[in-house]
């Protein structure tokens, strides 16, 4: 595959001469993150850790979290139109990435399916984690991939006095989006109050040419743009917090709207017609839309130095009622189709010490429990109640110069399904990192760990068509845990340049994926009393020997376990080249492999990007071009898709109080379908998209 000759120039930036310019790193902002329970910043940790924040964070800002990290490397996104976009780190997605919002797991369905949006929202975020490696061990079991945490200022664990706050609007032209974003923090010293709002609303998705290039009719798809793909959401958080010498406590509430459209095509609808002793059966099209609502309460209680062996005990409570309907539209008509409900409560207590015999550590328990109902012709989960008690700890010391960590953890999974016996899963998690400093400005980090993930409901329980993926799902109630071994060897310098190099392996053992039986959901045969993959075939007679009634069938998918292997490398270099300008040079590689059929789906292309940025007095301005390459290993029965090099650019001009900013992706209007995405060939993603937004801060 040819590169691309805008990049390979950008490519060739990293000629000039680079020792001229020395980066004074003592003038940069140090950022404490949750990674660790001892207040480190990122170069005191073992594993690779991504932050956004402030301006960068601003620009990056996007309607899904997926969207809005896919610029960071080793990060991509599962789109399923533009109103749904969750994480892929490291090839990883689902319950191997766990998002959370203030260390706490945002209770979603986001789970369940590919087409459920990720509930926290990036305009809200004060900063943005992305963390990998032993860090992810205290947040939940089996988090290989890595942990999204998304941290607002609702609530206070130190003294705040006055009042401050910020406003911003913002308008993308390429779907019309207009959104609002508000915050204000007020506090007299050991109380204070933060109140925060969104609302954002957005048109249909533009696209350089056909939505779905394979029809054999043009009318059968959209030019220019993707129908059904508008979005329309609020959101409000108030928070209250006190905050004494030797305890802080905080309450919060956020409730979250959310509408979006899902792109023609990845539903269809089967309907049973005809007269008495007669059935006809029939794939129409029609419209689907989420309307998701979620409301979530947050509570924190922080027990500041406990004595001469304890330091702090944190505890962290959340409860969220979360329900979306599936609406349907045909010819103008609006049908409610499926409902789905998670009432979800979780505990996290943490509990340090502080250094005895030259160790430094933490005791941590969390507690989770998840009520999960479906409703209507469409739920292809049952209602579940799962129950998990995790239990971990965390010890550090110094080994002459270098950093020696060891971490473990224990869960205990208990499903109960509304019919059948308690399905329950022991995991055990464990991880070592070593941290070597090698010479003044550079280190090398070794993470060995084993990470054991129980099987969720979706993947236990699902048994029926799922019509997001177009597909009918089976899931099997004798799945066992799944576990790999990871091996993690990394490489920062911080000097004249900054550099950081990572290499990855994940070995797995009954890794659980969705394999594509290459069969077809037969009506007849589930009319006949068959369900699950008795109610699949290749047989035309189960079809009506009808061809047309085959072709138009969905897929049947099962989820069933195998070892696997996923084999990867990150890269990321910052090199002045002039007086206030910068290279920024990047790249992420992962291999996937099953060891009895083939490539892992739905896994991301290799990339690699330049941007190149100047920022002087109140100017900031940037270009980046990211050259995506073909997924020729898409995994079984999938299709590959093609290179693309997308550029993007964003100038920003800040004074005083206020900053104004202009943001352009995708300026050559480039025909991009994700690798990692269901609806690739049918939604590609969007089109040039120009983006103005002003902030005031008070």
């Amino acid at each position: 595959m040819k590169l691309n000759p805008i990049l390979g120039a950008a490519l060739l930036g990293s000629t000039f001469s680079v020792s001229a310019q020395k980066v004074d790193h003592s003038s940069l902002q140090e950022v404490v993150v949750t990674a660790s329970p001892h207040e480190k910043t990122s170069d005191q940790i073992a594993g690779s850790i991504n932050t956004i924040s402030g301006n960068q964070l601003q620009r990056e800002a996007a309607a899904s979290l997926g969207e809005t990290l896919q610029g960071q490397v080793g990060v991509h996104s599962s789109s399923f139109g533009p109103g749904v976009g969750t994480p892929v780190i490291r090839g990883q997605s689902g319950k191997r990435v766990e998002v959370l919002q203030n260390n706490t797991v945002v209770a979603d369905v986001s789970d369940t399916s590919p087409d459920h949006a990720t509930a926290t929202e990036a305009l809200l975020a004060e900063r943005i984690e992305i963390l990998r490696g032993p860090a992810t061990l205290r947040y939940g079991p089996g988090a290989i991939g890595g942990v999204v945490n998304v941290i607002t200022n609702r609530i206070h664990t130190s003294p705040f006095e006055g009042v401050e706050g910020a406003v911003e609007a913002r308008y993308g032209d390429n779907q019309d989006e207009q959104s609002v974003v508000g915050r204000l923090d007020a506090g007299n010293g050991p109380f204070a109050l933060h109140i925060d709002g969104m609302t954002r609303k957005s048109d249909d998705v533009e696209i350089p040419g056909l939505a779905n290039e394979e029809v054999d009719d043009i009318d059968e798809t959209t030019d220019g743009f993707i129908e059904n793909t508008d979005t329309e959401a609020d959101a409000f958080s108030i928070g209250l917090s006190w905050v004494g010498d030797k305890v802080a406590a905080d309450i919060s509430v956020n409730q979250l709207n959310n509408e979006y459209g899902i792109p023609p095509g990845s539903h269809g609808h089967h309907e049973e017609e005809g007269g008495e002793g007669e059935e006809e059966h029939e794939d129409e099209e029609v419209f689907t839309r989420i309307d998701m609502e979620q409301t979530t309460w947050q509570g924190k209680l922080l027990f500041k130095g406990l004595g001469d062996f304890f330091n702090n005990l944190d505890i962290d409570a959340s409860y969220t009622d979360y329900e979306h309907q599936e609406l349907e539209i045909d010819d103008g008509a609006t049908e409610e189709g499926t409902s789905f409900e998670a009432d979800s409560l979780e505990l996290r207590s943490e509990l340090t010490h502080k250094q005895t015999a030259g160790w430094l550590g933490a005791f941590g328990y969390q507690y989770s429990d998840r009520d999960f109902t479906a409703d209507g012709a469409e739920a292809f989960v049952p209602p579940s109640q799962t129950a998990n008690h995790g239990f971990y700890w965390l010890e550090e010391t110094q080994l002459g110069n270098s950093s020696l960590e060891l971490g473990m953890r224990y869960d205990r999974q208990t499903l109960e399904p509304e019919t059948g016996s308690d399905i329950d899963h022991n995991s055990f998690n464990a991880s070592a990192s070593l941290i070597i400093p090698v010479g003044e400005n550079s280190r090398f980090n070794a993470i060995l760990s084993r990470s054991e993930r129980a099987p969720t409901a979706e993947e236990l329980l699902s048994d029926g068509e799922h019509i997001a993926t177009n597909t009918y799902e089976i899931g099997d109630a004798n799945l066992d845990t799944e576990s790999a071994i990871n091996l993690e060897l990394s490489w920062a310098y911080q000097g004249d340049i900054d550099i950081r190099a990572t290499l990855y392996h994940n070995q797995f053992s009954d890794y659980i994926y969705e394999r594509d039986t290459e069969l077809r959901f037969s009506h007849d045969l589930e009319e006949s009393g068959l369900s699950g993959i008795a109610a699949c075939s290749d047989n035309l007679a189960d079809f009506d020997n009808d061809a047309d009634e085959f072709n138009d069938s969905v897929e049947c998918f099962q989820f069933v376990q195998e070892d696997a292997s996923f084999t990867g490398a990150e890269l990321e270099l910052e090199i002045p080249v002039a007086e206030n300008h910068k290279l920024k040079l990047q790249g992420d590689y992962v291999r996937a492999k099953l060891d009895d059929n083939g490539d892992v789906p739905r896994i991301p292309a290799t990339t690699i990007g330049a941007t190149w940025s100047w920022e002087v007095d109140h100017w900031y301005a940037d270009i980046g071009v990211t050259h995506g390459f073909e997924q020729d290993k898409p995994g079984e029965n999938q299709e590959s898709t093609d290179s693309y090099t997308r550029i993007d650019a964003a100038v920003t001009y800040s004074r005083d109080n206020w900053s104004v900013f202009v943001r352009g992706r995708n300026l050559a209007d480039e025909e991009i379908r994700n690798a990692t995405s269901f609806l690739r060939e049918i939604a590609p993603e969007p089109g040039r998209n120009l983006t103005l937004g002003v902030r005031y801060r008070f």
